[in-house]
């Protein structure tokens, strides 16, 4: 791990004096901004912008070659118009009446054990770490090491240096990726070119847990290429790739879109009103009103040093491609190989190359593009504290502190650096469309803090109604309480009473049944006794028949022997 600090208090010092001549240089005017300068033939281009200065052998930074200015265009200067319905006051070239925020500027000093001199590398932020791929050292010789840089303690840490990754890659792009929409954040690289000059066409995906690189397995994946552009989009989980070049040098006009394991062309980049073909550009996501567009700036539309300065966006949702036209200010010269950022409804953009009649030139300005105002400024940033810089694919923003970190790239004689600036925004100016804005939205929240004040206070009203209610039934309630309670002593009274008449109701019953009892007894004795009469009964009515019988055979005998004395003689 190699250890790092910032070098410069004076820094701080220079930004106070630089806020000085920002505000002196804010000056007003008038006449409406000119209307930008349309694009020229490149012939004619040339002619009307020379280089100023020749570039000197020593390469000093005061004898540094830049790019002329554009002339102002002689149409008749026109009005422009912000989001809104009002103009935008008069600019004075590239700087506005209130520019955008001034940067301290602070140069890491490090060791350059870790990050070395390199260009064509790729940089992105993950949770507030910056991670860097790959690169062309200063021997010419593509890199595969993977570094992490911690803006806390300004200090790097190889992550990967081991060879079963993509391999040795210069011109690639390094994004954020999920495979799917709740997946944990991993690394995806795409593309490049190796050591044996052969373009590339595999994803790579770097596990940020494991540390592990796996070639992922993709459907009908783009051409192969390098010096492309690239943007995840977390609204739809997709990655986006725009342009790049091949092996030989021609430029690609495409677009695709991975989402999930599946590459799909984008055919809306093969219309009219899409940008042409080029390499060496940049391509920002940015959050405009909610919606999510990709703004595509610069590049080299031959592959051979013709550069551009045309903005273009690309409207994620509807799959529709615009070009920027009506704005004010004076946006930056042709470039590629710049480095490019959005946020804060703003793209920023710095470095890059800009082709001359016998020499490209390598730029050390900053500009910026608001898109709420509309309008390109130029900030106030020292080439001699910043240096000149292109291929530098490598600029990031870390969302928490807004600051800006570049890392490396080529000098002003094409050699690789390893020199890495902050660059902190400071607070003190805004754009009139930000301030506008801004302000609309504080008169909101104000209306909106005391809409819900007075709903509060009418809540609170209410409650208190509430609350009286709810005493005045409480008293009522305890009334009712008290006369429940007596109510219940007196049941309990009657209940007592009651369960002693049921007591004596109990006795009774028993008594009764004893009673009943009795009574069951005397009946069975004299069923027993009926029945004993009834067999009295019946022999006592044998016993008659037979003494009437025999009474009626002493008759017939006392008339028989009256009538035949002899008779009872022969009956003995």
């Amino acid at each position: 791990m190699s250890d790092l600090s910032d070098f410069s208090e004076s820094d701080f010092d220079k930004a106070a004096s630089s806020d000085k001549k920002s505000l002196s240089r804010a000056k007003t005017s008038k006449d409406p901004p000119a209307k930008a300068q349309s694009k020229l033939p490149d012939s004619e281009e040339k002619s009307k912008n020379p280089p100023a200065r020749k570039e000197s052998s020593k390469g000093s930074d005061s004898e540094k070659k830049e790019p002329p200015k554009h002339k102002k265009s002689t149409k008749q200067p026109g009005r422009r118009m912000a989001s809104g319905s009002e103009s935008l006051p008069a600019l004075d070239k590239a700087t506005g009446v209130l520019s955008p925020p001034d940067f301290f500027i602070s140069k890491i000093v490090h060791d350059s054990q870790c990050f070395t001199p390199k260009v064509g590398h790729c940089v992105v932020e993950v949770k507030g770490l910056i991670y860097i791929f790959g690169g062309e050292d200063p021997d010419g010789n593509p890199t595969s090491v993977l570094l992490k840089f911690n803006p806390g303690s300004n200090s790097f840490e190889v992550v990967d240096d081991l060879d079963d990754g993509p391999g040795p890659l210069r011109g690639a792009t390094l994004n954020v990726w999920r495979a799917h929409s709740r997946g944990e954040p991993s690394l995806l690289l795409f593309g490049g070119i190796d050591d044996e000059k052969e373009a590339k066409s595999e994803a790579w995906a770097f596990d940020l847990n494991k540390s592990s690189w796996q070639e992922l397995k993709l459907k009908s994946r783009p051409e192969a290429r390098y010096s492309h552009a690239a943007v995840f989009c977390e609204k739809t989980n997709g990655l986006y790739l725009f342009g790049g070049q091949k092996a030989d040098g021609t430029v690609i006009q495409d677009a695709h879109v991975l989402k999930g394991t599946t590459w799909s062309y984008i055919e809306s980049a093969e219309d009219k009103c899409a940008p042409a073909g080029r390499c060496g550009h940049s391509a920002s996501l940015c959050n405009l009103e909610g919606k999510s567009v990709v703004a595509i700036f610069g590049g080299d539309l031959s592959g051979s040093g013709k550069g551009d300065n045309d903005l273009w966006l690309y409207d994620i949702d509807k799959d529709k491609w615009k070009k920027m036209e009506d704005f004010a200010g004076e946006p930056p010269c042709p470039r590629w190989k710049h480095a490019a950022a959005f946020f804060d409804n703003r793209l920023w953009v710095i470095g890059g190359t800009y082709g001359g009649w016998f020499k490209n030139y390598v730029m050390s300005d900053f500009f910026v593009f608001d898109f709420l105002a509309k309008c390109w400024f130029k900030c106030d940033v020292d080439p001699k504290e910043l240096g000149s810089h292109t291929d530098i694919g490598s600029l990031t923003v870390l969302p928490s502190s807004r600051a800006i970190f570049i890392f490396g790239g080529a000098d002003q004689h094409g050699y690789p650096s390893s020199d890495v600036y902050r660059l902190a925004p400071v607070c003190t100016t805004v754009t009139l469309g930000s301030l506008r804005q801004d302000i609309s939205r504080t008169v909101g929240e104000v209306k909106q803090v005391r809409s819900e004040m007075d709903s509060t206070l009418q809540e609170t009203r209410v409650m208190r109604d509430t609350v009286s209610r709810l005493e005045e039934a409480s008293g009522a309630m305890e009334q009712t309480i008290q006369g429940v309670t007596s109510a219940a002593q007196r049941a309990e009274v009657k209940l007592g009473e009651l369960t002693n008449s049921t007591q004596l109701l109990q006795d009774t019953v028993k008594k009764l049944e004893e009673a009943l009892a009795q009574m069951d007894a005397t009946v069975r004795s004299f069923a027993v006794a009926e029945k004993k009469f009834g067999i009295m009964e019946v022999t006592i009515q044998e016993a008659l028949a037979k003494l009437e019988q025999k009474a009626d055979i002493s008759s017939l005998r006392a008339v028989a022997a009256k009538v035949d004395p002899n008779s009872d003689e022969d009956d003995d």
